[in-house]
C-alpha cells in the first residue's frame, strides 16, 4: 500500500481549489451541499469518497482556513451509525443538524460501575407505548455541554449480559436529565467549562423512533463506535509527535547527547510504525470495511508510545518547561503553542484507560486474533438480573 499523501499538483486537487474560490468563506449550508463536510459519507450527504481524495479535500480546507462545522464524533462515530441504522424519522430529524453544527453530540456509555466492564450497565430503558421510561447515570463524556446524546442502555433486563443492551439518541436538555462537571487538572483554571460531566436520568422519556438499530443490538453497535474511537485518538487529533520532536532537538543541539539521540530515535521509529499502521486502518475505515482488531492493536501500541514521548518532551523541557512563555522547542509554536506539549502531557495518563483499557486491549487480540479462550465472566449468560442477585448486587 502506498501511504504517501496525494502530490500537490495531483489533478483532483483543482475542482476543490476551484469550489473554494468560489467560495472563499462557505457557509454550513454550502459545506454540507458541496459534499465536502462529510466527503466519506455516500451521497447526499458525502460524495463517497475514497481515502485519497478525502485527504486530499482536508487538505485543501485546512490550507484554505476552512473550518468544518460538525466534529469529529458526530463524522465518525455517531453520524455513521444513526445514517445507517437509524429511523427514517430520526435521520431526517438529526443529520443534517447534526453535520452544520447546529446541534452538539455526545457518546454515553460508561457508567460509573460500569466502564472498562462496560456491558455491565444499569441504565434502563422501559418500554411505555410509543417511548422509554430512562432511569440511570452516566459518566466520562461531554454530555453536559451537548444537545443530543447517542446512549447505551438496557432495554432487557432479563436478556443476557451483551444480548439486553440497546442504543437510544436522548434530548440532554430536556426535562429529568442533569448533568454535574468533571474538571481536569489539565484544565486552565479560568476556564470554567467542564470537559466531562456525570449525568442523570430521572425518568426521562424517549420517543421509540428515537432507537438506533433494533432493541438488544446495542453492543455490536457500541464495538463498532469504540473501534472507530479508538483510531480517532490515535490519529485523527491534532497533537504532537516524535515526527515534531526530533528537528526541533536538533535544532537545539540536544541531538548531540547519545542518550537523547538514542532515545529520540527510538521513539521516532515507533512512532513512524505506528503512523503507517493507523494509515492503513484508516484506508479500511473510510472504505467502508468493517472495524476490526487491528484497532486495539494500535491503541495498545500507540497509547504507551504517546506516554513515553510526552514523558521524554516534559523532562527535556527543563526549567523553561515550567516557566509560561518559553518557548523549549522551537519551530512548533505556530503548529501547536508551547501550551499544547503540557496540556498532552497532563492528559497522556488518560491515554491507556479511554475508550478501553490496555488489558481490555490485551483480551481483543488474544481472542479474535490469537484464538485463546475468553475470560471467564460468570455475569455473562442467563439473565442479567438473576445474575446481580446472585453477586449480591442490585439491579
Amino acid at each position: 500500500m502506498d501511504f504517501d499523501f496525494p502530490s500537490m499538483d495531483d489533478p483532483r486537487r483543482a475542482d476543490v481549489r476551484a469550489w473554494l474560490e468560489k467560495n472563499p468563506k462557505p457557509t454550513p449550508r454550502q459545506l454540507l451541499e458541496s459534499g465536502y463536510e462529510v466527503p466519506h459519507w455516500p451521497k447526499p450527504y458525502g460524495l463517497g469518497a475514497d481515502p485519497e481524495l478525502q485527504l486530499i479535500i482536508s487538505q485543501e480546507l485546512d490550507r484554505a482556513g476552512v473550518h468544518r462545522n460538525g466534529n469529529l464524533l458526530s463524522a465518525t462515530n455517531l453520524g455513521p451509525s444513526l445514517m445507517t441504522h437509524g429511523t427514517p424519522a430520526a435521520k431526517e430529524r438529526f443529520l443534517e443538524k447534526m453535520l452544520m453544527g447546529e446541534e452538539r453530540w455526545a457518546q454515553m456509555m460508561s457508567e460509573p460501575d460500569a466502564g472498562s466492564d462496560l456491558a455491565a450497565l444499569r441504565t434502563s430503558a422501559v418500554r411505555d407505548g410509543d417511548e422509554y421510561v430512562v432511569n440511570g447515570v452516566k459518566i466520562w463524556s461531554n454530555g453536559g455541554a451537548a444537545d443530543f446524546g447517542c446512549v447505551i442502555v438496557r432495554t432487557d433486563p432479563h436478556a443476557a449480559k451483551h444480548a439486553g443492551l440497546s442504543v437510544l439518541i436522548i434530548d440532554l436538555k430536556g426535562p429529568g436529565v442533569t448533568a454535574r462537571p468533571i474538571y481536569n487538572m489539565n484544565q486552565d483554571p479560568s476556564d470554567f467549562k467542564a470537559l466531562f460531566y456525570e449525568v442523570f436520568f430521572d425518568n426521562v422519556r424517549v420517543p421509540v423512533s428515537n432507537l438506533i438499530g433494533q432493541e438488544g443490538d446495542g453492543w455490536r453497535l457500541t464495538q463498532q463506535m469504540l473501534q472507530s474511537e479508538r483510531m480517532m485518538i490515535l490519529e485523527r487529533q491534532a497533537k504532537p509527535t516524535a515526527r515534531d520532536l526530533a528537528p526541533s532537538l536538533k535544532a537545539i543541539g540536544r541531538l548531540n547527547e547519545p542518550g537523547v539521540r538514542d532515545e529520540a530515535a527510538r521513539l521516532y521509529i515507533e512512532g513512524e510504525m505506528i503512523r503507517l499502521m493507523n494509515l492503513r486502518a484508516m484506508s479500511d475505515q473510510l472504505n467502508a470495511k468493517r472495524p476490526g482488531p487491528e484497532a486495539a492493536a494500535i491503541k495498545m501500541i500507540g497509547a504507551p508510545h504517546d506516554q513515553r514521548l510526552l514523558d521524554f518532551a516534559k523532562k527535556l523541557q527543563g526549567q523553561a518547561g515550567m516557566v509560561a512563555g518559553e518557548s523549549p522547542f522551537p519551530g512548533l509554536e505556530d503548529a501547536f503553542g508551547e501550551a499544547t506539549w503540557d496540556a498532552c502531557f497532563w492528559d497522556s495518563p488518560t491515554l491507556t484507560l479511554r475508550a478501553g483499557s490496555q488489558e481490555l486491549m490485551r483480551n481483543v487480540i488474544g481472542e479474535r486474533v490469537l484464538g485463546l479462550p475468553r475470560e471467564l465472566d460468570p455475569s455473562a449468560k442467563g439473565d442479567w438480573t438473576e445474575n446481580l442477585r446472585a453477586l449480591g448486587k442490585a439491579a
